[in-house]
């Protein structure tokens, strides 16, 4: 179903499973087909719902341990909120689709064009139900959709991406990351102008108007060790030999509490910070060839791979994250990140086996559900492993000292390549 063969002909494909998939979604999130078992995102809502209630008494839900975002996140809850007749459940569940809807729509427009596939609908069609119900009831599809649009307005609107750019880094962090595969000075200095110009502005006037706008930054300092991260996993094994840490519920989620727990978590935090100041040492040998319009994805996809693999905390909802960004990176005939999209779909399967399906597995610590998240980090690992390497081997050729491989990530294709990849 993924390749590059016949888009234009075969473009009823990804409507056609992305309309049944979406329906089977939708009638999951409004009870119409009952969940096997207990899938949380009730609660979630609610959750979002108080914070609303908070918001609407205009003020952030300062003191709450589970309010860990940036001020821009205020928008996203209250959205649904606009949507007459219909509860805020089932109006943020609709407002979800709308963006899978938007998303969908324009990676298809976009794999019609020259040089560009279908395969980045087919892999947003097919990651966001690998996931299960979860996308239709968090935030991050929301972050995600204007990343998505960031991405594809960058190549031909630098400041028009910068600034959708800016306005997903006031809800989360990691879309002004996209930004790092800019490669034309002017443009760089464009979009990241219009990025932070458009961050701060929003960010401040939501300051000025609710108070209590800047709390998320005590929020996220003293979390602990999530459960689903890749930290936690040694002390999934570490707990069959006699570990005796335990799990408790904290700031929202599942965390490991115990000897060496904290080490490991500030170890990771360390960890994002190297990893991240690595891929920009890297970013910066990259030839000039490098940076087509499938860049931004790609060096995006990597650093928020990074910083997937280095958190704390991991829960489901960072896998649309890298869903939306390999699909934004596939729809480019010249990314060379098939292999590694294909992977993060099969991620996102072991993630829904994760959660919901053997969560009280993973809390008990089960072997099965500790192979099932050892072979969804492994998973995720190869995906960066491969993208980071075809980012040393295009920033070696560049420097003379390595020939090009054949599928790398480097230069923009002759003329003659270029006509044999449309045709």
């Amino acid at each position: 179903m993924i390749g590059h063969q016949g888009d234009r002909e075969r473009q009823a494909g990804p409507l056609f499973e992305w309309g049944i998939s979406r329906l089977l979604l939708l009638m999951l999130v409004f009870g119409l087909i009952p969940m096997p078992v207990v899938d949380g995102n009730d609660g979630e809502i609610a959750i979002y719902q108080g914070w609303l209630h908070t918001f609407q008494s205009w003020n952030y839900p300062v003191g709450d341990a589970t309010w860990q975002y940036p001020p821009g996140m205020s928008l996203a809850i209250l959205a649904p909120a606009l949507l007459p007749v219909v509860t805020y459940r089932q109006a943020f569940s609709l407002v979800a689709f709308l963006v899978d809807a938007a998303v969908f729509a324009a990676l298809v427009r976009t794999g019609r064009r020259s040089g560009r596939s279908m395969m980045g609908a087919w892999v947003w069609t097919l990651g966001i139900p690998l996931l299960g119900s979860m996308p239709y009831a968090r935030l991050d599809i929301t972050v995600t959709g204007i990343c998505v649009a960031a991405l594809l307005w960058l190549p031909t609107r630098a400041g028009v991406g910068g600034a959708l750019a800016g306005v997903g880094a006031t809800m989360k962090l990691w879309p002004v990351l996209v930004l790092l595969g800019i490669g034309s000075k002017d443009a760089a200095r464009t979009a990241w102008k219009r990025a932070l110009g458009v961050a701060a502005a929003l960010s401040l006037a939501l300051g000025a108007v609710l108070p209590g706008a800047w709390s998320f930054l005590s929020g996220q300092r003293d979390r602990g060790l999530q459960i689903e991260s890749f930290g936690a996993l040694p002390f999934h094994v570490a707990r069959h030999f006699g570990w005796p840490g335990q799990v408790q519920l904290s700031y929202g989620a599942m965390q490991f509490t115990g000897p060496y727990v904290e080490i490991t978590a500030h170890a990771f935090l360390v960890m994002n910070v190297l990893g991240l100041a690595w891929l920009v040492w890297l970013r910066l040998r990259l030839p000039a060839s490098f940076f087509t319009g499938a860049a931004p994805s790609v060096l995006g996809l990597a650093a928020v791979l990074l910083c997937i693999f280095t958190s704390r905390v991991f829960s489901p909802q960072f896998m649309i994250w890298a869903v939306g960004l390999a699909a934004v990176g596939t729809s480019w005939r010249t990314s060379g990140i098939r292999v590694p999209a294909r992977m993060i779909l099969a991620a996102c399967g072991f993630t829904l086996v994760l959660y919901p399906f053997t969560y009280w597995n993973l809390i008990n610590g089960t072997w099965s559900a500790v192979v099932t998240l050892a072979v969804r980090d492994a998973l995720l690992v190869a995906a960066a492993v491969l993208v980071l390497r075809r980012l040393r081997t295009a920033a070696t050729a560049a420097a003379g000292t390595e020939p090009v491989q054949a599928g790398g990530l480097v230069p923009r294709p002759h003329a003659a390549d270029e006509a044999v990849a449309t045709g």
